[in-house]
């Protein structure tokens, strides 16, 4: 008869078989984030890396401004902001993760889109407020859409930019000017589209930006207007041959540094914008949009009409949802109050998603590095 194992075998036993059985996966879920009813839970989807124009280093700045201004306020603002690295998937993907797995109350896209049938069912499906700061069309799809224009529509920059186009030159040579970024598509789109409503057959050229310089050389000293749809990168090195008689129109996404590359033909550059944002602007301006441009230069330079609108998107929010952040009451108090901010006074209803008050958009032009643009 053999011996009886001892207790400290017996032991390492139990141990080994412990070790080699697998355990019962925890059936208990994993609970979803709880709302803060005392919060407004706000995330920002911007480009701060990757190719897609414009950058939203200033946006970011902007809502990190406002942020810090008003870190005090009731509902408190917790604002999230997340990089989609220049990615139009991941954008309508972090559209859907902000609102299902972060329960945010609403949405801010900083980035360029293409506003199709896609990215409108994706934010109607997110149920939340979905707020535009760079241009897209009229968003309202119908009776309680979700998604709102801060930036003025691409139809009404384009009629701006004719309207002043046309009181300094005949509109009958001119030229549009396109690399065919979902920017510059959408800008296209909206100039010939108001060209040919005036009856004005106008040459567009397509370029790269390898090819911009090449192909715009020749004709830039031959045409009078020339219009630069989407950021002004592709075009600088041509557009820096343009001379004294020709005007530069740049787009409502351009920034000063980019201006500022055109070197002495930034003095032929004019783009439109916020009013407010200028140097020279008199009439109508309020204490809080000086104080917004005011700190703004102080913490980074001159504000663009982008950081305005992105700084304003913050205070719609949370000046509609002062009494309620449910997201719902949110979207009616957007639809029913009249907002003053610092790029414009938003004006929505039921059927109008496009907030921009027109009347605030202006011509301007360069002055120097690090200076506010003038009014044209």
């Amino acid at each position: 008869m053999g011996r009886a194992p001892s207790t400290r075998a017996l032991v390492a036993l139990v141990l080994v078989l412990g070790a080699c059985t697998t355990a019962n996966p925890s059936a208990t879920p994993t609970p979803a984030p709880t709302r803060d009813t005392n919060a407004l839970n706000v995330t920002a989807l911007l480009d701060l890396s990757g190719s897609r124009a414009p950058n939203g280093g200033p946006q970011r700045d902007a809502l990190q401004l406002w942020a810090d201004q008003h870190a005090s306020v009731t509902p408190r603002v917790k604002l999230k902001i997340v990089d989609v690295a220049s990615s139009p998937s991941k954008t309508a993907l972090e559209i859907r993760r902000a609102a299902i797995e972060d329960r945010a109350d609403a949405i801010v896209v900083g980035v360029s889109v293409d506003y199709n049938d896609a990215l409108s069912a994706a934010v109607q499906l997110a149920h939340v407020p979905v707020l535009f700061t760079l241009p897209i069309p009229e968003p309202a799809t119908s009776d309680g859409g979700w998604a709102f224009a801060l930036a003025p529509t691409p139809a009404q920059l384009a009629l701006s930019v004719l309207n002043d186009a046309a009181l300094r030159s005949v509109l009958s040579s001119d030229l549009v000017v396109s690399d065919e970024s979902i920017t510059a598509i959408v800008e296209r789109i909206a100039l010939t589209r108001e060209l040919a409503r005036r009856q004005v057959k106008t040459e567009v050229m397509t370029v790269t930006a390898a090819d911009a310089a090449q192909k715009l050389r020749p004709v830039l000293g031959t045409t009078p207007i020339v219009f630069l749809a989407g950021t002004p990168r592709s075009y600088l090195e041509a557009a820096r041959t343009a001379t004294v008689g020709t005007t530069l129109y740049l787009s409502y996404l351009s920034d000063l540094g980019d201006i500022a590359d055109l070197r002495d033909a930034a003095a032929l550059a004019v783009w439109p914008g916020s009013r407010w944002i200028a140097s020279s602007s008199s009439g109508g301006g309020t204490a809080p949009r000086a104080a917004f441009v005011q700190a703004y230069t102080d913490r980074t330079g001159p504000p663009t009409s982008v950081a305005a609108s992105a700084y304003d998107a913050l205070g719609l929010l949370w000046n509609a949802g002062e009494k309620s952040i449910d997201p719902a009451r949110v979207r009616d108090q957007l639809q029913s109050v009249t907002f003053t901010g610092v790029a414009t006074t938003y004006a929505f209803s039921r059927s109008r998603h496009a907030g921009f008050n027109t009347s605030d958009i202006a011509l301007l032009r360069y002055v120097a590095p690090r200076t506010l643009p003038a009014l044209r």
